[in-house]
């Protein structure tokens, strides 16, 4: 009898305890933020770069695809032109950069440093190593859409390569950044990519 009791109070608990650690791995596992998935938290202001024309610049960002930025155009003359061109070796192109004011996190007028960024045609785009700056320009950016133009004299080719702009600044840092530049361009909304082939 007292065997039998014993085995019952020994497979009440083997039940109970087991019922408890699944419950446990359960409310981990949806608990736990995916990997490499910030939350993004409010900053003091939030300066965007469109991947899409349908991008209101909110991380992730999911639109398709990611490496032809609308917000970055390259034209053949210091005036905007329609729709960005092949940049030509040899001569000054010039990249239009649209920084939009204000994104879903924060607002009001920001200053901070536009960067241009590009990858060596036909090599690699692991950041930061693969990518050498074009230029840098202070901006300040109050509400609405502010237009950067960049001269680029030095386009490298002819040949496939990428360029990236990036908005740095302390009111809205850059909140992941890891090697590969797409998790980096979706899940920040102040990097944008745009693929090229010089000619």
């Amino acid at each position: 009898m007292a065997i039998l009791g014993t085995r019952a109070r020994r497979a009440a608990l083997t039940l109970l305890a087991g019922t408890a650690l699944a419950g446990l791995l359960g409310a981990t596992a949806t608990a736990a933020p995916p990997q490499a998935e910030p939350d993004r938290i409010m900053t003091v202001t939030d300066i965007y770069i469109r991947d899409v024309v349908a991008d209101l610049g909110y991380q992730p960002h999911m639109g398709t695809p990611l490496w032809n930025s609308s917000d970055i155009k390259v034209c053949p003359t210091a005036v905007e032109c329609a729709t960005s061109q092949w940049p030509v070796v040899g001569m000054t192109n010039y990249v239009f950069v649209k920084l939009r004011n204000p994104g879903p996190y924060g607002s009001g007028t920001d200053t901070g440093i536009l960067r241009l960024l590009r990858t060596t045609p036909g090599g690699g785009r692991t950041w930061p190593l693969d990518w050498t700056q074009i230029a840098a320009q202070t901006v300040t950016v109050p509400p609405g859409v502010t237009t950067v133009v960049i001269p680029w004299g030095a386009v490298p080719g002819p040949g496939h390569f990428s360029i990236l702009a990036r908005w740095e600044s302390p009111n809205d840092p850059i909140v992941f950044e890891g090697p590969d530049i797409s998790i980096n361009t979706q899940y920040n909304n102040n990097i944008a990519w745009k693929d090229l082939l010089s000619v």
